[in-house]
């Protein structure tokens, strides 16, 4: 009997989803690593920011003519500096990665990495019709819900996780809504084709 159509669906989106999963757990892997490299770059960049903004306060004062002019401006400029000084605490919060997160991540970057393979390979069974191609795709499904489940909360747990490890955490949520679609797909679908007699595989 010939692949149903939401069997074929629903193994393509599985390949597709578990294939797009490993390149970001590969990444989840690799970020604490990122990050350690991009924060000198931002340092530096908020330094030459803070130099052309000290420059341009010089000329500025440069120009001015009177007493009273002159303490509007450093007062002007006291609020310049204090407005620098909350930009530049917004950016080290944004890649701000405690200890705890960066070990988690990763860790769940590798466990990531085992579930989108199955996830992929329940895809692929759903495709070339099995007799346990049903309960392969179920049990993948359970794991991919379950890991996304305990990196969301584990993620999140934390006041002090951060914006990246919370972002990261809350975005297992979709992954988690995607499951339960497919499982209820699988569930309400016509599995007649995946009922095979004895001695009898395809």
């Amino acid at each position: 009997m010939k692949t149903p159509t939401w069997a074929t669906v629903t193994g393509i989106l599985m390949i597709v989803f578990g294939g797009c999963s490993v390149m970001n757990d590969f990444k989840s892997i690799t970020l604490p690593s990122i990050l350690a490299m991009q924060r000198p770059m931002m340092e530096k960049k908020m330094k030459e920011a803070r130099a052309r903004d000290m420059e341009a306060d010089s000329i500025a004062k440069a120009k001015a003519s009177t007493d009273s002019l002159s303490r509007a401006e450093d007062d002007e400029d006291e609020d310049d500096e204090e407005t620098f000084e909350q930009k530049q605490k917004k950016v080290d919060e944004a890649l701000k990665l405690p200890e705890f997160s960066k070990i988690w991540i990763i860790r769940f970057g590798y466990v990531g990495v085992v579930s989108a393979i199955l996830y992929a390979i329940g895809g692929i069974f759903l495709l070339v019709k099995r007799p346990f191609s049903i309960k392969l795709a179920y049990a993948v499904l359970a794991i991919s819900i379950v890991t996304s489940a305990v990196q969301a909360a584990v993620l999140t747990s934390s006041q002090s996780s951060g914006i990246i490890a919370l972002s990261t955490g809350l975005s297992q949520i979709v992954g988690i809504l995607i499951d339960i679609i497919l499982i209820a797909v699988i569930f309400t679908s016509d599995k007649d084709a995946y009922q095979f007699p004895d001695n009898q595989t395809s």
